[in-house]
């Protein structure tokens, strides 16, 4: 694991915690169109066995300064003779300069990012927190860089499922673009809703499936979040819980992501040896996105059965990632969804649902893990830890919460009467 240049960094997270959350602002900054494409654009030829990872790094905010790091532990890890020929990297970056396009394969020779020179400059800022650029990249690297498989990478602040407002409110989604060109620690500015992600993905995969998605970002390891998002992936890998700035370590990281078979795997183990021995402990899993829709169907039966019993819970009692309002009345409870099920559900039930997320969902996870808000360590139970967290609309959060949870389409699916 990279070493924490100071303690600013030890407690910067890569979510919006109650600190930070005081100094949110109204976005103001207009965006600009695309820059127009090279006249003569390279389409490099895709080779046998090859995968492409695209990886959008949303850094015009308080990650800027991990930018080059993380840069760094890809290129390492790319120095690799177990990966191909065509496994490449295609990396989208967003800081305080304008944004450009890196590409790195294993004969790549830099050692950190100023000395990769750009397949692609904007001339102009772009708002990288729109679901718009984020396709426009995807249609860029999958024209030039072609592969058997893809896979991408997610890289910025985030907070699950909670929809953005777009006008300073502290409920926000994935990424923030402050549109200013600065590191600025206020984490004010335009976010990406998960839903407008998962259209534009549709759209711009026209029917290939990526073989992952994987959130470097907090909190999104939401079933909210991976049924919006299971038409475009097999797999979403994420942490349930907020993640230190730090993110992955990125030179094991690489490797685990271009396996062929054992990627999944792979990737869980990448990311949990990095904190497991740590002071800071880790949560991270993955869900196989092709069982959700069984899954939904199975909750909504136990919703039905058990909605007073769900409504009614002690989360005090539960495993919880995020403390609501004691931490912070921006960001709700963050509950396990196995924690929940084992709660409510009785013996023979609660093993029928373990059978099915059994088969979906792998959680590799310590003991504990480090939250920022109480600055210190807190215990994971065993017992009700799968990795994977449910929203409940409790009558606590009013219409806050609860409206927009019930536009989900997992709160469609498993919530709403017929």
């Amino acid at each position: 694991m990279k070493k924490l240049n100071n303690l600013f960094r030890i407690i910067q997270y890569r979510t919006y915690g109650t600190v930070a959350a005081m100094f949110f602002m109204v976005a103001t900054c207009s965006f600009f169109a695309c820059s127009k494409e090279d006249d003569a654009p390279v389409i490099i030829p895709p080779y046998a066995e090859s995968r492409t990872v695209m990886m959008y790094m949303v850094a015009e905010n308080s990650l800027n300064e991990n930018v080059d790091a993380d840069v760094r532990e890809i290129l390492l890890g790319m120095d690799n003779d177990t990966l191909k020929a065509g496994d490449r990297l295609v990396i989208y970056v967003d800081d305080v300069s304008l944004p450009r396009i890196y590409v790195v394969d294993k004969n790549t020779k830099a050692t950190k990012l100023s000395e990769l020179d750009p397949v692609k400059k904007y001339e102009e800022d772009m708002n990288s927190s729109s679901a718009q650029q984020l396709a426009t990249f995807i249609d860029y690297a999958m024209l030039h860089y072609p592969a058997d498989s893809y896979g991408l990478v997610m890289w910025s602040h985030a907070s699950g499922w909670i929809p953005s407002s777009y006008a300073g409110d502290r409920r926000k989604s994935f990424g923030v673009d402050n549109g200013r060109n600065s590191s600025s620690n206020y984490l004010s500015g335009h976010q990406m809703n998960i839903d407008d992600m998962a259209d534009a993905l549709d759209n711009v995969l026209q029917g290939k499936t990526l073989d992952f998605i994987f959130f470097d970002a907090c909190l999104m390891q939401d079933i909210e979040v991976a049924y919006e998002l299971r038409h475009a992936t097999k797999y979403v890998i994420a942490p349930p819980s907020e993640i230190l700035s730090s993110g992955a370590n990125y030179k094991m990281m690489v490797t685990a992501m271009m396996r062929e078979n054992d990627y999944v795997d792979q990737m869980l183990s990448a990311y949990y040896q990095a904190y497991v021995n740590t002071f800071y402990g880790v949560v991270i899993s993955a869900i196989k996105t092709e069982g959700l829709d069984e899954l939904a169907a199975k909750t909504r039966t136990i919703v039905a059965a058990h909605k007073s019993e769900m409504l009614g819970l002690d989360t005090s009692s539960l495993q919880n990632y995020f403390l609501y309002p004691t931490w912070s009345s921006s960001i709700p409870d963050f509950l396990d969804m196995q924690g929940i099920m084992l709660k409510i559900l009785d013996d023979a039930e609660f093993a029928q649902w373990k059978d099915l997320t059994s088969t979906m969902i792998t959680c590799k996870h310590a003991g504990k893990w480090y939250s920022q808000h109480p600055r210190k360590t807190l215990p994971i139970d065993d017992n009700q830890c799968c990795g994977v967290t449910m929203f409940i609309p409790f009558e606590k959060y009013g219409s806050s919460f609860n409206e927009d949870y019930l536009n989900t389409s997992w709160a469609k699916a498993v919530w709403m009467e017929e």
